[in-house]
């Protein structure tokens, strides 16, 4: 306690950012609490707070430790780390959580790691692997890859952390692949359920023009049963013809617009058509 307040929170915070580094983060955590009292209205300290709920692995903690990363960004808004904890931390909730993310959280996201970049002038290598965890949740996922590749080529081959990075970067570069598969296959499966869709509506429209069909055989084959001979020639060259096109204009949809294929069907019907509606009057007397 004889030395200054601003040497010993120096003094705790190359501690913090040891344990940290070393992975022991129970240590971490009881030196936080242990310097609430003291250090608390440090800003600095919403991002040991942040780091501290991160640890308890639920997803309402993380969000209370991107609020706390948030409130530091604010108060210390050209210090890169602190503006890329903000990032990381959103990086890892929505990976996390199950609802896909919201263009304002990407947004934010990468907001801020691109600020945590311009500030420490494009030389920090895990920066970089942030942003490709944000793209690939914008699945833009050759440029996360590159980025990847660029935080490996950044990242200080004689750094204590040199190791611990660099299978870092590899479990990204295997989450990225992960991400893009599962995109994929979600676009396949959104690709056969809009085929579905759209095979069962043809099946619909199939069955309503087969029942208009049968009933427009049936009211003319009663009507032709009723009428004199010629006329009832007549109606049944027409109900072909119309049968015929009727058909033939189908088939045109199902095959795309595909008019080649059924051109010579449907002037045959047109011509029936009109040969039963506009017979010449002495086929009648025939």
């Amino acid at each position: 306690m004889s030395r200054p307040t601003a040497m010993r929170f120096c003094a705790l915070y190359a501690v913090l950012l040891r344990l940290r580094r070393e992975e022991r983060l129970s240590e971490y955590s009881e030196l936080v609490d242990r310097n609430e009292r003291e250090f608390g209205s440090e800003p600095y300290y919403h991002t040991f707070r942040a780091v501290v709920l991160r640890l308890e692995g639920e997803l309402a903690s993380l969000l209370q430790a991107i609020e706390h990363s948030r409130e530091a960004a604010r108060l210390l808004e050209d210090v890169p780390g602190v503006q890329h904890q903000v990032a990381e931390f959103i990086a890892e909730y929505l990976e996390r959580r199950d609802a896909p993310p919201q263009p304002k959280e990407l947004e934010e996201a990468e907001s801020s790691v691109d600020r945590a970049i311009t500030l420490s002038y494009g030389r920090v290598a895990h920066y970089f692997e942030t942003k490709a965890r944000v793209l690939c949740l914008k699945n833009d996922f050759e440029t996360a890859r590159s980025l990847v590749r660029r935080a490996i080529e950044l990242e200080p081959r004689d750094g204590h952390d040199y190791l611990r990075r660099i299978s870092q970067y590899q479990t990204t570069r295997v989450k990225i692949d992960v991400f893009a598969q599962r995109a994929e296959w979600i676009g396949s499966r959104e690709a056969f359920r809009t085929e579905m869709s759209q095979f069962r509506t043809q099946q619909l429209e199939l069955l309503g023009l087969l029942a208009g069909v049968v009933a427009f055989v049936a009211s003319t084959a009663n009507v032709a049963s009723q009428a004199a001979g010629p006329v009832a020639v007549r109606l049944v060259t027409a109900m072909a013809g119309a049968l015929i096109l009727v058909f033939s204009s189908f088939f045109l949809m199902v095959n795309n617009g595909r008019w080649r294929r059924v051109g010579l069907s449907a002037a045959l019907g047109f011509v029936l058509l009109i040969t039963g509606l506009l017979a010449p009057s002495w086929l009648v007397h025939v």
